[in-house]
């Protein structure tokens, strides 16, 4: 389940350690959505039963300094439900303009963003190399890509650019990547199930050994449902983009349920690699070997599994040097009666599994979604 799906953005400001006998001060949070102006109900999925899994993942968020004024704006993606909606009632995703005094505008109709659908994970990136910051959404069905304007607005170019995909695809996770080092980014593209479209040929809550949980009914799957593939799509310079999954070697021989997504630079050899968090399969990384393909290095680098040697249900995954010693750590959040992951790098190409040692294993009962680092009281080391 998802994810990432939901994709966090977040910021980790270069801060000064504190100094040893400082009193520590307690940081508190406010949730002050509603009065900056960010008004917004994500809807997914039946608000009273979800008898499918599409009605069950969510959906993702993402900053983008759209306008490049200096200050991040807010990009929500949003769902649907199997019913539907009536066109002027159906749910959109929302784009929020950051006014620079502490509230948001809504501008998504002004800016062109307003679309209904199964709305999943959402990744930003220059793809033409314009200057300005576009928008790619991944969508139960077909994806989307908003071209930046520069002047406030948007235009959708998906299909013209080659990465709308297939239209019974389950895209979920994605992220920009210039894997070649050609300086333009390329697009990776993570994929759940294969359900199809039909819902009725999908079986129903409790009627098999994958449609329930501890005895309860429960949206089939993903185990029993076909899993999807994934993509990479390669910048071809020209706003376009042209599918190499397989002779990248992205395209695994075993499938995977694929979910979040993130870009690193595992071995600090100066190329960018993938990791993606799966569900209730081995979760995978993607190395970068220098030729234009991947190897997936995931089971000898000691991250494809829980510490068990179990494959899990893999949702959200973030990156950031927990330790501070010039080598990126990765944190995976997982389904309930498990811990989420925090993968120590060994500066080998290996990673060690240090999720008890961290503390991080004390609440199995919790269902993780998103995770980030980030460095909330300043005292200069990130946080989870």
């Amino acid at each position: 389940m998802f994810f990432l799906r939901l994709l966090l953005c977040l910021f980790l400001g270069l801060t000064a350690k504190t100094p040893v006998g400082t009193a520590a001060v307690e940081v508190t949070f406010t949730d002050i959505a509603r009065q900056a102006g960010i008004n917004f109900t994500n809807v997914f999925g039946g608000a009273k039963a979800k008898r499918y899994l599409l009605e069950t993942t969510g959906s993702g968020v993402a900053w983008i300094d759209y306008d490049r004024d200096g200050y991040p704006d807010l990009f929500l993606v949003n769902g649907t439900t199997i019913e539907g909606f009536p066109a002027a009632q159906a749910p959109s995703n929302h784009l929020f303009h950051n006014n620079r005094d502490g509230t948001f505008t809504d501008v998504t109709a002004k800016a062109g963003l307003a679309h209904s659908g199964w709305g999943q994970g959402v990744c930003v990136g220059d793809y033409d190399n314009d200057g300005w910051d576009d928008i790619f959404v991944t969508y139960y069905g077909k994806n989307l890509l908003y071209h930046n304007n520069g002047d406030g607005a948007f235009t959708e170019v998906a299909e013209k650019a080659g990465v709308a995909g297939d239209p019974v695809r389950w895209n979920t996770g994605c992220a920009f990547i210039d894997y070649d080092h050609d300086g333009r980014l390329d697009l990776f593209v993570a994929n759940y199930v294969d359900q199809g479209r039909d819902f009725r040929l999908l079986p129903q809550p409790g009627s098999g050994q994958f449609c329930q949980y501890k005895g309860i009914p429960m949206a089939c799957g993903p185990r029993g449902l076909r899993p999807g593939r994934n993509f990479l799509y390669h910048n071809n310079g020209d706003g376009t983009f042209a599918d190499v999954s397989e002779k990248s070697g992205i395209l695994l021989p075993d499938l995977h349920y694929a979910l979040g997504v993130v870009t690193l630079d595992y071995d600090n050899d100066g190329w960018d690699d993938l990791y993606v968090a799966c569900d209730s399969t081995p979760s995978i990384l993607y190395h970068n070997n220098h030729n234009g393909t991947f190897t997936d290095v995931a089971f000898m680098a000691g991250v494809a599994l829980s510490g068990d040697g179990e494959a899990q249900a893999g949702m959200g995954v973030a990156v950031g040097d927990y330790d501070e010693d010039g080598y990126l750590d990765l944190a995976k959040t997982n389904f309930s009666d498990d811990t989420p992951d925090l993968y120590h790098n060994n500066r080998d190409g290996t990673f060690s599994d240090a999720t008890f040692a961290a503390g991080l294993g004390t609440h199995p009962n919790y269902l993780g979604w998103g995770i980030g680092f980030i460095d909330y009281d300043n005292d200069g080391w990130p946080d989870l």
